[in-house]
């Protein structure tokens, strides 16, 4: 059984993450879908495997009321050796529950948009060929635990890691959206907040395609 644990605060963006997610994820394994103040109740009396943490428009430095919360849900799943997976906004807060806040920062320049990376081999990237992936961040990891590896980078800094031997991972880009999905994204976003528009890149060349993000939910999903 799998655990979301989504932090999109917009109940209608959150709704819509929600069911977007679901269609990329091919995997007979149950998916249980909790949000912040509702994970005790949807966890009670269930067996999960597998933890995906999702991106929030809310920052990782700061104090959020779920904190306590999400930490809890990562204490257990780390002291049972089982499978997580943080993206953007889950990767800081995975980065941070190792070693605190203090490896975190804001970034001079926000990342918005679709930003090459390199990726390392590892079995997460397992059939992954683009090296362009979407960025919705403002903050970045930028120190990473003593017991972690990088496993993607970027001229920003650091794109992913690994806690070493154990199925835990964190990666800063978007696996979970795909291209129409971060369009509307930025849209929304950038109606609200003009220096995302400012900071908006597009480094696609040419015909792009979705799939290798899709891909990188599976692999999790399947170790």
């Amino acid at each position: 059984m799998i655990l979301v644990y989504n932090c999109v605060s917009e109940p209608e963006a959150a709704v819509r993450y929600e069911k977007n997610l679901l269609k990329k994820i091919n995997t007979d394994k149950e998916i249980i879908v909790t949000t912040p103040g509702n994970a005790e109740k949807d966890m009670k009396g269930k067996i999960f495997t597998h933890l995906i943490i999702s991106g929030s428009a809310a920052s990782a430095i700061d104090h959020n009321t779920w904190d306590g919360e999400l930490s809890s849900v990562i204490d257990d799943f780390f002291e049972e050796k089982k499978a997580i997976l943080g993206i953007c906004y889950g990767h800081q807060f995975l980065a941070a529950w190792f070693i605190g806040k203090s490896c975190l920062s804001v970034m001079d320049k926000p990342e918005y948009g679709w930003h090459p990376i390199e990726i390392k081999p590892n079995p997460l990237f397992k059939d992954v060929s683009s090296g362009i992936f979407c960025h919705i961040h403002g903050d970045s990891v930028s120190k990473l635990p003593e017991k972690c590896e990088l496993i993607a980078e970027s001229d920003s800094g650091i794109q992913g890691f690994q806690y070493k031997g154990r199925n835990i991972f964190g990666v800063q880009f978007h696996p979970d959206y795909n291209y129409e999905e971060a369009k509307e994204v930025f849209e929304r976003r950038s109606a609200t907040t003009p220096s995302i528009k400012k900071a908006y890149t597009n480094k696609i060349p040419g015909e792009h395609t979705d799939r290798d993000g899709a891909r990188i939910l599976n692999n999790f999903v399947n170790m």
